[in-house]
């Protein structure tokens, strides 16, 4: 079950990582920064016409292996997420005591192990999409809003996801995902201290 959910928060990250635009043979969608309303956009907006992207793409069949869709997320989607938020809560102490150059280096072993987990469960899902509900926004703050979707596979329960975004200088940005009570920076933070108690602080740093 463990894993299980584990795959589901990287299933929900994909989903929402289509928030931008795609450059793959086919594609012409325009990156998000690139809208004159981009910090007008909200939440709920993101998060729907992330979906219909990732919808698009999967349909298109414009993808042979798992390293164009690492390099479609990573060239396209990487600005949608707060990176900078993501690292310093999975590193939690550690990262405190990094200089600002481990920091960088720590910021993009994190955005690459989900990228690759996206390009893993991307490839493998091909047209066999879910259909996915949207329910209200909730408020955590001044400026954090929880949105969640409810995916529903065609031949599975129902899978409820909440993406929590949090407002910066350049609009609404993913910080956490969560299904099931499971957090995706708790894991990633629980992974990092294992690593840690292995190889030592040098081990979040080395590229």
């Amino acid at each position: 079950m463990k894993r299980l959910a584990i795959i589901l928060i990287s299933l929900s990250f994909s989903i929402i990582s289509m928030s931008a635009s795609a450059q793959a043979p086919g594609y012409a969608y325009v990156p998000y920064q690139q809208y004159p309303n981009y910090s007008q956009q909200s939440p709920a907006q993101l998060l729907e016409y992330g979906i219909k992207i990732l919808q698009d793409y999967l349909k298109s069949g414009d993808f042979n292996n798992q390293d164009e869709v690492f390099n479609f997320l990573d060239n396209q989607f990487s600005q949608f997420f707060d990176f900078e938020q993501m690292a310093r809560w999975a590193g939690g102490f550690y990262y405190q005591r990094m200089n600002s150059a481990q920091r960088y280096i720590f910021q993009q072993n994190l955005k690459k192990m989900f990228f690759i987990a996206f390009a893993r469960i991307v490839s493998a899902y091909g047209d066999a999409q879910p259909r996915v509900e949207f329910f209200p926004p909730r408020r955590q703050g001044y400026d954090e809003v929880v949105v969640t979707a409810r995916v529903i596979p065609a031949n599975n329960f129902p899978i409820r996801i909440d993406f929590r975004f949090m407002q910066g200088p350049q609009g609404w940005k993913i910080y956490d995902v969560g299904t099931n009570g499971n957090s995706a920076v708790a894991y990633y933070r629980a992974y990092f201290r294992n690593l840690i108690r292995t190889g030592g602080l040098a081990a979040l740093t080395q590229q």
